[in-house]
């Protein structure tokens, strides 16, 4: 009896997307440690960690948006907005304009998503039909802000990308951010805030409005109210990314989030969120991130013509999608023959 349950314990852990996310991440790490001669030094894994941070920020605010029934096709031109607000309010030589800046950009993103929010769950516009339209209004606000590439950041934003190549430092700090990359720290931010979420009332809601929105309504629920919470967290998450970028670059770009808008969707995806809403999990979306960062490293280190690499990355994005889909499947189905057996 107790092998039987122990079979059945192994059993439900190997059906679960998580176990073939992680696998999947286990095989591109390893295929990329092959090329990538010098993975494991630590200049390169904080060089790796600093290239995936914004990928994976975008994407877990795009899981929990997806976990409530909705979707953002407009995280690319928020980020992009957010950065262009931060470096035109921020005077290089004025270190307080960052303080400014920063609470001023965090209205800014909250607003994009009580907007976003207040569209999807009370006016119940189709979500692909209003981030769709939303995006072209944080674009056309970027580009006024910031019509070319520019603007000023103050010094001690750099802390978001390095804390120690902040001007006058203490040692301390910097034998900290050569020990911990400020983007890691703002990934376990990000991991954090959603973990205190997840334990409220709140956190369980966006689950139940994401399976079955009319039956989380009927239940006393406020659906609207709990889609437009998520696309707050997710405009969270999105800062995030933006606060590293600015400290990366020192400036503002309207088209910066671009590539990233598609990209976050397809790692959440990959990462076991269903497109249903209602299942999978934000840290597992993190995999997905991961995943599709490994992909364009592979691409990179294996030397394939760049005429080819479009096509090479969106061939392994489906292979491990599909991967995924097959093996959570079969494992299904394995599950129920031993269980009918038992």
């Amino acid at each position: 009896m107790g092998r039987l349950k122990g079979l059945s314990f192994a059993g439900r852990l190997i059906t679960r997307p998580a176990f073939s996310s992680l696998l999947i991440l286990v095989v591109m790490v390893a295929l990329t440690a092959v090329l990538q001669k010098n993975f494991f030094e630590t200049k390169s894994i904080v060089r790796n960690i600093n290239a995936f941070a914004p990928l994976i920020l975008l994407t877990m605010g795009q899981a929990v948006v997806i976990i409530a029934g909705g979707l953002d096709l407009s995280c690319g031109s928020a980020l992009s907005m957010l950065t262009c607000v931060l470096t035109s309010v921020m005077k290089k030589n004025v270190p307080a304009s960052g303080v400014y800046a920063l609470a001023i950009a965090l209205t800014v993103a909250l607003g994009m998503g009580f907007i976003n929010g207040v569209g999807i769950g009370y006016l119940r516009i189709p979500p692909v039909v209003l981030t769709y339209a939303t995006s072209y209004v944080w674009l056309g606000v970027a580009l006024f802000l910031r019509p070319t590439p520019g603007g000023e950041a103050v010094d001690w934003f750099k802390a978001f990308y390095n804390i120690g190549g902040v001007k006058g430092a203490a040692e301390w700090l910097k034998q900290l951010g050569a020990r911990i990359p400020s983007a890691l720290i703002l990934v376990l931010l990000g991991c954090a805030l959603w973990f205190l979420i997840s334990k409220t009332k709140t956190g369980r809601y966006i689950y139940a409005v994401g399976s079955n929105n009319d039956s989380a309504y009927e239940s006393g629920i406020d659906t609207a109210r709990v889609q437009m919470i998520a696309c707050m967290i997710n405009s969270v998450f999105i800062l995030l990314a933006a606060l590293f970028f600015v400290g990366q670059v020192q400036s503002g770009d309207a088209r910066m989030g671009d590539p990233l808008t598609l990209r976050a969707i397809a790692a959440a995806v990959v990462g076991g969120i269903a497109l249903t809403g209602g299942r999978g999990s934000v840290y597992i979306a993190l995999v997905g991130a991961l995943i599709l960062s490994f992909v364009n490293k592979i691409i990179f280190f294996a030397n394939i013509p760049y005429a080819f690499q479009t096509l090479v990355g969106g061939a392994i994005v489906i292979l491990a999608i599909a991967s995924s889909q097959a093996y959570s499947l079969s494992s299904s189905r394995a599950l129920l023959r031993e269980s009918r057996l038992s």
